[in-house]
């Protein structure tokens, strides 16, 4: 009889499990730090879209945020009172409005990226070198399924 061999898969639901406490910790510290700027959580997200896509249509970031166009337009305006985000028309078609970051905008993604940043190096490095190396190529590997999940989403008929 031959030897059967026993092997485990891990499951995406098992390594998604795995990781929702320390997500939900990091959403509960972004809320935290969106809260100690002022900032709404959409709010925030309104600069993470223009971080990605600086100068984009009021049409387009509303569809984004799965909004109205009269609600993306307020929020937009609570921004722009703020002044971390500007409207401007299109040099094309005046009828488009552009939304896109400030310096004083970008230099608020910076401060909230910095403050990201030292916490996730500082987990980091709590673990040992082994650990890192294999967290460095998982991570690695996360990116480029990722980007094939993207391409294969773009390649299907909608």
């Amino acid at each position: 009889m031959p030897a059967t061999t026993t092997t485990t898969t891990t499951r995406p639901e098992e390594i998604i499990e795995a990781l929702a406490p320390l997500l939900a910790h990091q959403r509960n510290r972004w809320a935290a730090r969106c809260q100690a700027h002022g900032l709404s959580i959409i709010g925030f997200q309104v600069l993470a879209l223009l971080e990605m896509n600086d100068g984009i249509p009021m049409s387009r970031l509303a569809e984004e945020l799965d909004v109205a166009l009269p609600n993306a337009t307020g929020i937009v305006g609570r921004l722009a009172e703020r002044g971390i985000v500007q409207r401007s028309h299109d040099a094309l078609d005046r009828r488009v409005v552009r939304v896109g970051l400030t310096d004083a905008g970008r230099q608020l993604i910076g401060e909230m990226e910095a403050t990201r940043r030292e916490r996730m190096t500082r987990l980091i490095g709590a673990m040992d070198a082994t650990q890192q190396r294999r967290l460095l190529q998982s991570v690695r590997d996360l990116h480029a399924a990722a980007r094939q999940l993207q391409q294969d989403e773009d390649a299907s008929p909608a």
